[in-house]
């Protein structure tokens, strides 16, 4: 009836290997399940900004028609301007 220490460690060894091993086996199965989740929300994420990259493109392409028509409404603000001063300049000459 008498237990022997060596052996009493090594079963509490052995217990808490098997109580380990399902704790881990548990936390991992846990941890795919939470994985599987995060894949299927960044799938409809990326599904969503694909389905957006169309306005983008237009939204882009829209700004950039803005910007060519202000380029060339300041550039010729900008030579009316050249035209009015050298023109002045012109007129002081013949004076």
């Amino acid at each position: 009836m008498l237990i022997d220490v060596k052996e009493l460690f090594v079963l509490i060894l052995f217990l808490t290997l098997i109580i380990l091993i399902v704790v881990a086996i548990v936390a991992i199965i846990k941890l795919i399940k939470t994985l599987n989740k995060v894949n299927k929300i960044m799938d409809n994420v990326d599904n969503k900004v694909n389905k957006l990259n169309g306005l983008f493109d237009m939204i882009d392409n829209t700004t950039d028609v803005i910007n060519s028509f202000s380029d060339r409404i300041a550039s010729s603000i900008a030579s009316g301007i050249n035209w009015l001063i050298n023109r002045k300049k012109k007129g002081d000459n013949n004076e």
